[in-house]
């Protein structure tokens, strides 16, 4: 069941506190973007946080998040996000109708992304996710294999490489997720001085940086995140969707 004051109620919670995150280290909090995650959330839940002026919203299932459009088609000014794993024979089914794809985590998967964008003459905005931990149940690239991957990004027709992805390691206590969000944001920084000088890349300082979730996006926010990524604290536990 979805109760909209709730979801109201919770959204006004996390925009306060993405404000004061952003002002504890003198950044603008209007430059904080924030995701709301509604993958296993209903559409319902979706037009409640819509109503609040909720408009970027994350799904992780190319199925859920078609279905989803096309019930909400009638909210023009929503932007869609991808998060998940792209499998590459759904890659056609995405791109060109996201606002941004997340999820750019292996070289097979973005050379058919870039096939996709030139085929259907469309641009599609992607973050390179990145497995600064390298763990094997978490996709993304290695840390040193990033530079590869920003050279064929940048070489892909079609694909506009914005900045990085992060999925850390799970842990409730948030200094412990900190020193990774650091690591990417210095990553980033790094990538911009040596690639940024190609016109189609970030310069240093530019980088978009997803990270971030319901636990600890204000750490995220504090090392540089400009996409927090928000799921629970907004509408609740996940929900077994149905139909």
């Amino acid at each position: 069941m979805v109760d909209p004051q709730v979801i109201a109620a919770n959204l006004a919670t996390v925009r306060d506190q993405i404000a004061q995150a952003a002002l504890a280290c003198a950044r603008d909090p209007l430059l904080i973007n924030l995701v709301a995650v509604s993958k296993s959330q209903p559409a319902a839940a979706i037009r409640a946080a819509y109503a609040c002026g909720q408009r970027d919203f994350g799904e992780n299932y190319v199925q859920e998040w078609q279905q989803k459009a096309n019930d909400l088609a009638d909210l023009t000014d929503l932007r869609w996000h991808f998060l998940g794993h792209l499998q590459r024979n759904k890659v056609k089914q995405v791109i060109g109708k996201v606002h941004l794809l997340h999820c750019v985590d292996d070289m097979q998967g973005a050379d058919e992304m870039a096939r996709c964008a030139w085929q259907n003459q469309t641009n599609q905005d992607v973050l390179l996710q990145v497995n600064l931990a390298d763990e094997s149940s978490k996709r993304g690239c290695t840390e040193a294999d990033a530079d590869l991957f920003v050279e064929v990004l940048a070489r892909s027709p079609g694909l506009k490489l914005r900045g990085l992805m992060l999925l850390p390691p799970y842990d409730l206590d948030v200094e412990a997720v900190r020193p990774w969000f650091g690591r990417l944001r210095a990553l980033s920084e790094r990538l911009g001085r040596d690639h940024g000088r190609a016109g189609n890349l970030p310069k240093a300082g530019q980088w978009w940086l997803s990270m971030g979730m319901s636990h600890d996006f204000a750490a995220a926010i504090a090392q540089g995140a400009t996409h927090v990524r928000v799921g629970t604290a907004i509408f609740g536990e996940r929900q077994a969707l149905t139909g």
